[in-house]
């Protein structure tokens, strides 16, 4: 765990390159699968992340004791190959704090929060939330912003917000550069900042040296252990090689606009809608384990299935992230 004090400073050593954050599997019959948790950990470290967090996804359809669970089953995954950092998010002020508390029993270096529904219905009641939540416990805090909470939060209110102890970082995810680039301008001396879109990735390294992308499931999607283009590109941009980090930048396009299709939801500011049932199904495409959503959200039918293997099949990249599948069937 790093501690309230540590923060800051850990978060601008330690928080660098691709760290994501898979979705909760459900075995067929919608029981957590702890074996298909372990599973993606291992496929998420093979596919070169550099940090993995873990809770986000369907947290509106488990129980308390499920997410605890799932914790403490992804931190002895991970087992601090890489940095961790959980979603603790509730509706419930004390169950955040509860959950916190847990994360931190159980060995994660951070927590991500976003302000709980209820709870967003002004700059205001964000900051007395956040200030609340951080003062009751002693661990790192990363910012989550997102429509997804019914409210966006300000560059002025995410200052404000810097000057908390805990908090170290933000994930900007509005899919707003200038947004991003106001919050650096106003505290970029004292967090860590991700746009969370990787399609912002090469323009905000080369030009605002940004040295993070943060939770976004392209990391597992648009990556395998075979094929890493996210990490290629982003490495070139960061050693300064701008030509050779554009010209892969733009080499993803065609798949990195099937990613955007799905999310263009999610950035839905009337009301942001997750895309989960696509991400799970593109997490099996791709070799982990996802399962079903649970009830009362709905799977794929089979036709709106064969439709996104066509789009992605149409991206030219499936046989160059699955090289191993794509001789197979050559035979």
């Amino acid at each position: 765990m790093i501690h309230k004090k540590e923060a800051k400073e850990w978060a601008r050593a330690t928080m660098k390159g691709l760290w994501t954050s898979p979705m909760f599997p459900f075995t067929p019959d919608f029981k957590l699968d702890e074996a298909g948790m372990r599973h993606n950990v291992e496929y998420i470290i093979q596919s070169r992340a550099d940090g993995i967090g873990f809770g986000f996804s369907e947290p509106w359809v488990c129980s308390l004791a499920e997410r605890k669970r799932a914790m403490e089953v992804s931190i002895d995954a991970i087992k601090r190959r890489v940095p961790t950092y959980l979603h603790t998010t509730d509706h419930s002020v004390e169950e955040t704090i509860n959950l916190t508390r847990h994360a931190q029993e159980v060995g994660a270096d951070a927590v991500m929060i976003w302000p709980p529904y209820e709870w967003a219905k002004t700059q205001q009641m964000v900051i007395d939330y956040y200030e609340y939540v951080a003062s009751k416990v002693d661990i790192a805090i990363i910012l989550y912003n997102t429509f997804h909470s019914g409210i966006a939060m300000t560059p002025e209110t995410i200052a404000h917000l810097a000057r908390i102890p805990n908090v170290c970082t933000v994930k900007d995810a509005i899919n707003d550069v200038p947004h991003t680039v106001r919050c650096m301008e106003l505290c970029g001396d004292q967090l860590v900042f991700s746009t969370g879109v990787e399609e912002h990735l090469l323009n905000v390294t080369l030009h605002f040296n940004v040295q993070l992308l943060l939770g976004s499931t392209s990391v597992f999607l648009l990556q395998t252990p075979h094929c890493q283009p996210i990490k290629d590109y982003f490495d070139l941009a960061r050693a300064g090689k701008a030509a050779e980090a554009s010209r892969k930048y733009y080499e993803l396009q065609p798949l990195r606009d099937v990613w955007n299709g799905i999310y263009q939801s999610l950035w839905n500011k009337k009301g942001a809608l997750h895309p989960l049932p696509f991400i799970k199904y593109w997490m099996e495409l791709n070799g982990m384990r996802a399962g079903p959503v649970r009830p009362p959200m709905k799977n794929l039918g089979e036709q709106d299935k064969a439709e996104f293997r066509g789009r992605l099949e149409a991206s030219g990249w499936m046989q160059r992230l699955h090289p191993k599948t794509a001789k197979k069937a050559a035979a």
